[in-house]
């Protein structure tokens, strides 16, 4: 999985033009510092106490903004007849 955070700014972005707010007024309401708005348009990402704030500022769902990685897992299926389960484990 992978978080399209360009969305998320963008999502972001939309909301403040939309309250006619400055970044400076998004970081005072929000809780967060103009530095890591400043970063954030530059492509750098919040951490997660961060996106958690402006998701809520926003109103915006941060799991809208998830997406499938294109990649190929790195993890292996396990079926019920796998070997290597100790006798008794369950499969979550």
């Amino acid at each position: 999985m992978k978080f399209d955070f360009e969305r998320f700014y963008q999502a972001v972005n939309a909301k403040r033009t939309e309250r006619a707010a400055s970044w400076r007024q998004v970081a005072r309401e929000s809780g967060i510092g103009k530095s890591t708005l400043a970063r954030m348009a530059q492509n750098k990402r919040p951490d997660a106490d961060g996106l958690a704030a402006l998701s809520f500022w926003a109103e915006i769902n941060p799991a809208d903004f998830v997406r499938p990685d294109a990649a190929p897992s790195m993890h292996r299926e396990i079926s019920d007849d796998d070997s290597r389960i100790p006798n008794g484990a369950a499969l979550v």
